[in-house]
């Protein structure tokens, strides 16, 4: 399987030109072959919400009566949220899988999440809460309760985790994955300044051993600095896949996950 680690900066709350460069990157990494296209964190919105009231009017309720998704289900009703309907729209149309980070509402509690979702071109799709926050998911999201989901695609087990789901001291890595789960892992990401690759998606990628699709975001954002960005495509075996970055700007990394 050709993956595909999208960089770009999404605008504060700007939803319509968000999902205007992320269709422009996502036919861009479905024309060069890949098959599967990771998109960052909170793509759709940013991510600096200073409080639920805030994000509120940002958020996707991406089933009805939804708790934890643990594993694929057939899609809501016609009336979905817009990047929902989108992006599911693209699956299909281009036929690729795409995965994104966006707000999740939560309908029978009304508790908001930071999330990612994962679109197939069959339609279906499934969907994660973020478990480890930082920042200003205090403020505005519940953790997420449930483990990532692991789904089938193209004969790969593909997973999903976001941001600090990652950092080692955060939680222990075998409360999400256990070596030889996922074969990939779709991973949306504002990861901000650092040591490029860090150290925790290369320690993730082989203690797991499994391939890593690292998509992040550049820029500065209210009161947040996520640096110079940097994607790439961690192999099994701690290969950094990085052909195709460009710092502080739109960009795609693509790895072909069968080498």
């Amino acid at each position: 399987m050709k993956v595909a680690a999208v960089q770009f900066a999404p605008v504060f709350k700007e939803v319509a030109h968000n999902l205007h460069v992320a269709l422009k990157l996502v036919q861009k990494a479905a024309q060069g072959g890949a098959q599967l296209v990771v998109l960052p964190e909170l793509c759709t919105t940013g991510y600096s919400f200073m409080s639920k009231a805030e994000a509120e009017p940002f958020a996707e309720v991406l089933q009805e009566g939804r708790s934890d998704i643990m594993g694929l289900v057939e899609p809501p009703k016609p009336n979905s949220p817009v990047s929902f309907t989108l992006m599911r729209g693209w699956a299909k149309s281009m036929g690729v899988a795409i995965a994104w980070g966006v707000v999740e509402k939560d309908p029978g509690s009304g508790d908001l999440y930071n999330a990612q979702v994962l679109a197939l071109p069959d339609g279906r799709f499934t969907s994660y809460r973020k478990i480890n926050q930082w920042g200003q998911d205090y403020i505005w999201a519940k953790s997420g309760t449930g483990s990532p989901p692991i789904v089938e695609y193209l004969g790969r087990k593909v997973g999903l985790l976001i941001c600090r789901d990652v950092r080692d001291k955060a939680a222990a890595w075998d409360e999400f994955y256990e070596a030889g789960d996922a074969d990939i892992v779709a991973f949306s990401t504002n990861w901000g300044d650092g040591g490029y690759p860090s150290v925790n998606w290369v320690k993730f990628a082989k203690t797991n051993k499994t391939w890593l699709v690292v998509a992040n975001r550049y820029g500065k954002e209210a009161n947040n600095n996520f640096g110079e960005g940097g994607p790439c495509v961690l192999s099994p075996e701690g290969e950094v896949h990085c052909e195709g970055l460009a710092w502080s700007q739109p960009c795609i990394v693509y790895a072909d996950t069968a080498l």
